[in-house]
């Protein structure tokens, strides 16, 4: 099927916008309970949500998924998620319900790295870069968001206040999520990269509630391991979790986990690297993955690289240009949608600080955009 079947007219690529133009919306997220925080954020955020769903129902169609395809696999999900997280699920009726749309559709966007599984796709890749020097008692980590172009405005910077026992949390999340790039009160924070295995399939607790559910339950770094090989999932990813004295990248497959401790430098870009994961492991492209040549960038820079004072001296290790491996993702305008590719955001996290910044754009926007910074301290 053409990607250029059942496209909306926003997509076209007339209509690209420069990810580092864009101004995301920040919501504030409270209520009593979890159908009340939901609703909040479903009522505050209707017309994005709105969007959001329509955008991935329209990739996913663009791919060959098709709508009973897409309303059973994000069903599957939210089971799996009620029988994991009876809260979030509450709380994503909540927001089905602010929002005016059917519960299915909020839970195609959480699970929409589940549901494109369904395709013969070829995802989107991110880099992330964390260290930890035992010795001078600091870790950091920073991430750029690379994905489709036409996505650029459908995410958005929130602060969600903790109830019920839960912690208080913020980042940026695409419209409808509950979570995902963050860091929550006790300095716990999370990134995403999205990897592939053979086996990989739908209906599994969708990897973005796994980041909602650390952001808003884990104290420590422990605890959000606890927490991720806890979830049953079916869809393969690396979720990095940064505190303030330790950094694990743990290894998502379809049937099993792996932690990976980090002491001093830790890359991760998007294929497998523990050694216990490699049955059925995948490059997430079959021809043209840059996941290798970004790794090999990245290590090759670390190696010579002082230990960072802070975030800032990550800026200039994560920024690339010309013949480069990508690690800064320049859209090219002349591809397809579903194929146009960009760092909409960069992010940085500081867990002793308890200080998360976040950018649109790549990292060589940083100094010629808004950030947001997010405190706990």
């Amino acid at each position: 099927m053409s990607l250029d079947t059942h496209i909306p007219a926003r997509f076209d690529s007339s209509n690209i916008v420069d990810p580092a133009s864009v101004s995301p919306e920040n919501f504030t997220i409270t209520g009593p309970d979890a159908t009340a925080r939901g609703r909040n954020r479903g009522e505050q955020a209707a017309e994005g949500i709105a969007r959001t769903f329509e955008a991935y129902s329209a990739l996913f169609t663009a791919k060959g998924i098709d709508t009973a395809a897409q309303e059973r696999g994000a069903q599957q999900s939210l089971e799996a998620l009620r029988a994991w997280d009876e809260s979030q699920y509450r709380e994503l009726e909540g927001v089905a319900a602010g929002a005016g749309l059917e519960l299915w559709q909020v839970g195609l966007v959480n699970g929409r790295t589940e549901i494109l599984t369904l395709a013969d796709v070829e995802p989107h890749e991110c880099s992330t870069l964390a260290n930890r020097d035992a010795a001078a008692g600091t870790a950091y980590s920073v991430q750029t968001w690379d994905w489709h172009v036409e996505f650029a405005d459908v995410w958005h910077y929130h602060s969600v206040e903790g109830t019920e026992g839960r912690r208080s949390y913020a980042g940026f999340a695409e419209y409808g999520m509950l979570g995902k790039i963050g860091m929550n009160d006790a300095g716990v924070a999370v990134h995403l990269n999205i990897l592939k295995n053979a086996a990989d399939h739908a209906g599994g607790v969708p990897v973005h509630s796994i980041l909602a559910g650390v952001l808003a339950r884990a104290g420590s770094v422990q605890e959000a391991i606890d927490l991720v090989l806890s979830a049953e999932t079916t869809s393969s990813s690396v979720i990095t979790v940064t505190g303030a004295d330790r950094i694990v990248m743990i290894e998502i497959g379809p049937q099993h986990k792996q932690v990976i401790e980090i002491d001093g430098w830790g890359v991760h870009t998007n294929h497998f690297i523990g050694d216990e994961m490699m049955d059925g492991a995948l490059e997430l492209k079959p021809v043209g993955s840059t996941s290798q040549a970004r790794y090999a960038l990245l290590q090759e820079r670390v190696s010579t690289a002082e230990a960072p004072a802070g975030t800032a001296d990550f800026l200039p290790l994560m920024s690339t240009s010309g013949d480069e491996a990508p690690v800064c993702c320049v859209i090219d305008p002349a591809k397809p949608f579903g194929e146009r590719t960009g760092t909409l955001v960069t992010v940085q996290f500081d867990p002793a600080a308890k200080v998360a910044r976040m950018s649109p754009g790549n990292p060589k926007d940083v100094p010629h955009v808004a950030t947001t910074e997010f405190s706990f301290a």
